[in-house]
């Protein structure tokens, strides 16, 4: 099962359920929906999914910043929510073993360095509603630059981006996921192991930066990012680290 504290990467999910059955005081309710129908128009088709998802990128991530702003308004139970989806997936383990392992391995990944970030309790009504909302107005691109410009070590920059890009694609991949599940979108076994790659590299590649960044600690030496080149070796290891981890976050 999920611990403690959930995971405001892949907000979109619990949102998705929410604005499925909401009434019309869920502002995000026909946001969300439009974006859904775009995600799963993706993976009905026989588009490249990483290519393709990243195409999205500008309006996800207005819409998660404002989804996570609404949560914390709203005080909404995002643990509770994720502890409700996982259920539901495990229910359905049988028809999508591999997949349904792999949203799971996701997941926990990110709660992860969710509680190395926060600790344990992920105070969400902590969070600074002006500074999401002022980012919620920025283009992901413009967000990118800025980063970019901002961060003096580019290559400490390039393994930030590359965390938040295997975020977002981690998002992307879990709500196909679930469409796939639920029986939302006809899918052949090829496109579901298609799904399941462009997940498993996106949390594999979420997993290895965040370690990289020294948000989640590791047994190994730490890398220093900002005072010289990542080693390859060190890449290739934290990969390693992510797929021989997948057990442990599953037993979370």
């Amino acid at each position: 099962m999920l611990a403690s504290a959930p995971s405001i990467d892949s907000i979109f999910l619990p949102l998705k359920e929410m604005a499925r059955s909401a009434a019309g005081n869920n502002p995000l309710r026909l946001p969300m929906r439009a974006f859904v129908a775009k995600v799963n128009a993706l993976l009905a088709s026989r588009k490249n999914l990483p290519e393709h998802a990243a195409m999205l990128r500008n309006e996800q991530f207005s819409l998660r910043l404002k989804a996570i702003t609404w949560s914390i308004q709203e005080r909404v139970d995002l643990n509770a929510k994720f502890k409700k989806l996982e259920n539901a997936w495990q229910e359905k383990e049988a028809e999508h073993p591999a997949l349904v392992a792999n949203m799971r391995f996701a997941l926990h990944a990110q709660v992860e360095v969710m509680q190395a970030i926060a600790g344990h309790k992920l105070d969400l009504s902590k969070l600074d509603v002006s500074a999401l909302d002022q980012l919620a107005a920025l283009q992901f691109t413009q967000f990118e630059a800025a980063l970019l410009v901002g961060v003096p070590n580019q290559q400490a920059a390039q393994v930030l981006l590359a965390w938040l890009h295997a975020s977002m694609d981690m998002e992307v991949a879990l709500l196909m996921g679930d469409a796939a599940l639920n029986h939302e979108v006809k899918v052949t076994p090829t496109r579901i192991a298609a799904l399941s790659r462009f997940l498993v590299n996106a949390s594999q590649t979420y997993a290895a930066s965040a370690r990289l960044l020294g948000m989640v600690s590791t047994t190994e030496a730490p890398a220093s990012i900002a005072a010289e080149p990542l080693p390859a070796s060190w890449v290739k290891g934290q990969k390693q680290l992510a797929d021989q981890g997948l057990g442990d976050w599953l037993r979370l």
